[in-house]
């Protein structure tokens, strides 16, 4: 009896295979749109802040205003873009967008300066689009700030050179040596392009595994479905398996396109990230049958496949903080599983750490992948009766 029920499940799976590798479309799908998607974002979505370009308004044209400004142009930032005989004049190119910023450096800035009284100089920043903006200003307070620092040591160096304590000089450098752990370079490229691989294999395994289920609907076969020897968990199992099956390819070949054309580090355990993306694509199935059970045809399961995924991401950290979002928002995001999973990925691609700083993920993913697939598939289930 088993063998027969395995025979059962086993022409299931296969005949969904068929008829998914039928349609060359299709294929394209499943197998081209996750590359074209990691290249889309890979070349696209990126937040590093470079090419700053800035206008300048000097009304001091001294060395020290000058080595100020060159200390921008050097960092390779910034780049200067026009120069203005006042702040009026830079104003308007502000209003253009031909100016990200605008430095203004007032008369007397190089005494000031080589006195120690201080010397202010103005900075107006394009605030259009407010994280640029913030970065810039970091950017500009980092430069700044190095420019005073060398000036004060240059002043404590001469006291300290006029006269000697006790036979010895002293020595007043501080030097900070800087160094960002798992991601040296702080490129934005290695935090979004690991989350990528979780948007892929949830909007492929939901929108095909409710609208592979709609498609028997539409097509009129589900009635003969019902009335067959097959069982709504065999039904249920041999329209998600070769969907999981799928997911599971798609995970190689994006982590792949990531390390080797993007050169994204991966410090991990990859039989981790996979375990971890089974408790996920469970996860996924469960919304796309849920999904399947609400639809009459394949437009309405396309557009109730967007409608979970748009929030999804949103919910999940992909793109904004989780912890920038108001606290409702907050406890609401743990009813989403990409949000675990884009956690998983992320730390297992840069940090590399194991199963014993992800478990509280992991058996999030388990919990909420259980729990949706058992409503989903009774909720099915009684569809069929």
């Amino acid at each position: 009896m088993k063998w027969m029920r395995k025979n059962i499940l086993k022409s299931v799976v296969v005949k969904e295979f068929k008829q998914v590798l039928r349609d060359k479309r299709m294929i394209g799908v499943l197998f081209g749109s996750p590359i074209i998607m990691l290249l889309i974002f890979g070349y696209a979505v990126n937040t590093d802040v470079s090419d700053i370009s800035m206008v300048l308004v000097d009304e001091d044209r001294s060395s020290a205003s000058r080595d100020f400004v060159r200390r921008f142009t050097a960092s390779g930032y910034f780049h200067l873009a026009a120069f203005a005989d006042s702040p009026a004049e830079s104003s308007d190119l502000l209003d253009r967008g031909e100016a990200d910023m605008m430095l203004h450096i007032g008369r007397g800035f190089s005494n000031r300066v080589k006195s120690g009284r201080g010397a202010e100089v103005q900075l107006i920043v394009d605030g259009t689009d407010s994280s640029r903006a913030s970065v810039i200003m970091a950017y500009v307070n980092q430069v700044a700030g190095g420019f005073s620092f060398e000036y004060f040591q240059d002043r404590v160096r001469m006291l300290v050179l006029s006269r000697e304590l006790g036979g010895m000089r002293m020595k007043q450098d501080v030097k900070l040596a800087e160094r960002a752990l798992f991601n040296p370079d702080l490129a934005s490229r290695n935090f979004l392009l690991p989350g990528v691989l979780g948007l892929l294999i949830a909007l492929i395994t939901i929108m095909l595994t409710s609208m592979s289920v709609v498609k028997e609907r539409e097509t009129g076969t589900m009635e003969q479905l019902i009335v067959s020897p097959l069982r709504p968990i065999e039904f249920v199992a041999g329209k998600t398996i070769p969907f999981a099956i799928i997911g599971f390819f798609d995970i190689f070949v994006v982590t792949l396109a990531a390390i080797v054309w993007f050169d994204v580090p991966f410090n991990g355990s990859f039989s981790l990230l996979l375990f971890s993306g089974l408790l996920f694509i469970i996860s996924t199935l469960a919304v796309g049958l849920f999904i399947s059970t609400v639809s009459r045809t394949q437009q309405q399961a396309m557009l109730s496949t967007f409608l979970f995924f748009v929030p999804a991401i949103l919910f999940s950290g992909f793109m904004f903080p989780i912890y920038a979002m108001p606290a409702p928002i907050q406890v609401m995001t743990f009813l989403n599983p990409l949000r675990f999973f884009t956690t998983i990925i992320r730390v297992t691609f840069l940090k590399g750490v194991g199963m014993s700083v992800l478990w509280p993920d992991m058996l999030a993913l388990f919990a909420l992948g259980t729990v949706l697939l058992f409503f989903s598939v009774r909720r099915f289930s009684r569809k069929m009766e």
